[in-house]
């Protein structure tokens, strides 16, 4: 640990003063800003969540009595049959349940249809209405295409629930009624068993299906951003629906095991809730919030980013003021250090300008003094090397002055001649005019018949050597022998031919030359070995790369020279071009510009 702060004390004390100008100010800076920002966080995020709790439970409230409200309109509808005669004369007719017990008539269907329909008008929450008499017939304000006429059980869950109730009005939780012809309707229901007031015999049942609609009306009035559920005694959903929407085990055991009837945190699914209880006293019903901690702490959090950027924002005006009020304490001392700078990279003649007469200036001027020391002494010791250098050269040169070559070369010449050495004498003479072309002619583009002439040269070397093995040809244009190349390209890639396109049968190079659209396309081939698909592909990749590519007996680097310095002198669009197969020959297309001498 006392190693760690000894390195650390060691790093701040070698940063720039500026530096510790600015990490001064910041840090300053940022003390204050974390102290007013922790309490200002705490006590705004203390005050947010107390008020998001009053609202979420007068919210919940608020739609418990809402709902109170409405429940009783339902159960005072569910009591009116009591009332009418017809509608109990009705039941009456079907009490005994019988498999071979027709439909009711038509008057008996009518008059209750029109009984329903009275209650159920202007009311589109109600799915259905339904009276359902003790011999299974049901009577309702729905057609025969929406519900089964016939199809009451008395082994129902909802049937039993209405049955044990005897006379008292019931909820019956989200479930699918089986009179339904569309399987998927989910419902759920304000229901009571209707007896005989007199002798108070069962004569039926009321069923009133609730839609989901009901529900969410009341709660998108109170245009929270909280997931509400309403359960009853049994911890059944009232609200919302399974089967749209997705609830989580987490948030059902929650339901089944809540202790408190006013709030409570929660964690689901790692997120944080706050849970808001209400129970109505008349319905039974529950009301149960969950609103994410991160919405109710939403502004908080904007709070949190305005303080980060009003931090971000003194470090910045920090850094300003500490640059500006640094320049003139640290100036002196900024100049001195650029001055030794630029000394390590080799200037020597580098002075430095300082008004002060404190231990800066002095050191400055001592800084001046030293310099034009160096600089005088490094200029005397590189005055002198460069003559000793220049003196070796020149004594290099003069021994090996290319006209004694020449002359050497011409003796030798006449020599064989003399002798009748014709061959030698042939070579000699393409030797000398491979030594003028390469030392004496110091310009890099030349033109093609230049060129030319040197491949015959080196050729005829070369078929000293060879013999009969090696043939030449070319087909050259005589308006193209006028174009302008680099010098020194055609000879590397004759040489690869010649090298690598030598089998026992011998091999001949070819040049030809044509002019197509302004680009003269200069195609050197051989009939020798070739190379298979592989060493091909590698050879292409080489050229696009302008990576050599070297391995035993094939050798890349002369090509990808050539090709790199085509491109270099013309554009991309130059170049070379290779093609080639297994023993039937190589071939290497060179794309130049068609330019002449000056353009």
């Amino acid at each position: 640990m006392e190693n760690i702060l000894v390195f650390f004390r060691r790093r701040l004390l070698s940063l720039p003063y500026r530096m510790k100008l600015f990490l001064v100010f910041s840090l300053l800076i940022l003390l204050t800003a974390a102290i007013l920002g922790s309490i200002t966080y705490y006590q705004f995020a203390k005050s947010s969540q107390r008020k998001a709790e009053e609202y979420s439970i007068q919210l919940a409230d608020q739609i418990n009595r809402n709902l109170d409200r409405y429940i009783k309109e339902m159960r005072i509808i569910s009591l009116s049959p009591l009332y009418d005669q017809e509608v109990l004369n009705i039941l009456k007719n079907h009490q005994e349940t019988n498999l071979t017990t027709s439909f009711p008539p038509a008057s008996e269907r009518v008059k209750i249809w029109r009984y329903i329909s009275s209650l159920i008008h202007m009311r589109n929450e109600i799915r259905g209405i339904h009276i359902m008499a003790n011999d299974g017939n049901i009577f309702s304000n729905l057609d025969s295409n929406t519900i089964r006429l016939k199809v009451f059980e008395q082994n129902n869950d909802w049937v039993q629930q209405i049955t044990q109730a005897d006379g008292q009005w019931v909820i019956l939780p989200l479930h699918h009624p089986n009179y339904y012809l569309d399987t998927e309707v989910v419902v759920f229901s304000v229901a009571r068993l209707i007896r005989e007031p007199s002798t108070q015999i069962p004569l039926g049942m009321i069923k009133i299906d609730l839609k989901q609609q009901l529900i969410e009306e009341i709660v998108s009035n109170a245009n929270s951003q909280s997931q509400i559920f309403i359960v009853n005694d049994k911890n059944e959903f009232i609200y919302p629906n399974q089967g749209d929407q997705l609830i989580s085990p987490e948030v059902l055991t929650a339901v089944q095991n809540r202790e408190v009837n006013n709030n409570t945190n929660i964690v689901l699914n790692g997120i944080e809730y706050l849970m808001v209880f209400n129970k109505s006293e008349n319905t039974g019903l529950s009301i149960i919030m969950l609103t994410p901690k991160s919405e109710i702490l939403s502004e908080v959090n904007d709070l949190r980013k305005v303080s980060l950027f009003v931090v971000l924002a003194g470090i910045l005006i920090a850094s300003i003021l500490g640059f500006i009020l640094s320049k003139p304490l640290v100036g002196s001392i900024h100049r001195l250090k650029e001055a030794m700078v630029d000394v390590e990279k080799g200037n020597f003649s580098q002075r430095v300008s300082i008004d002060s007469e404190d231990e800066i200036g002095e050191l400055g001027k001592g800084f001046n003094v030293m310099m034009s020391e160096i600089d005088r002494l490094v200029s005397e010791v590189y005055k002198t090397s460069l003559r000793e250098k220049d003196a070796e050269l020149r004594a290099l040169q003069s021994q090996m002055n290319p006209h004694f070559l020449y002359n050497t070369l011409e003796s030798i010449n006449m020599l064989a001649i003399t002798k009748g050495n014709l061959e030698v004498s042939d070579m000699v003479s393409s030797l000398g005019k491979l030594l003028r072309y390469t030392i004496e002619n110091n310009s890099k583009i030349v033109f093609l018949k230049e060129e030319v002439s040197f491949i015959r040269s080196y050729i005829t070397i070369q078929k000293v050597r060879m013999g009969d093995k090696l043939q030449y040809t070319e087909d050259i244009p005589y308006d193209l022998l006028d174009t302008t190349v680099p010098k020194l390209m055609l000879q590397p890639i004759i040489e690869n031919s010649i090298v690598h396109g030598l089998g026992s049968r011998g091999v001949t190079v070819t040049i030809q030359a044509t002019l197509k659209e302004e680009k003269v396309e200069i195609v050197i081939s051989d009939n020798g070995k070739g190379v298979d698909t592989n060493r091909l592909k590698e050879l292409k990749q080489s050229l696009k790369t302008h990576e050599s590519l070297t391995s035993a007996g094939h050798n890349g680097i002369a090509l990808t020279n050539v090709h790199e310095r085509i491109q270099l002198l013309y554009g991309n669009k130059y170049g070379l071009e290779i093609q080639s197969e297994q023993n039937k020959g190589f071939s290497v297309i060179v794309t130049l510009p068609h330019l002449k001498k000056g353009e």
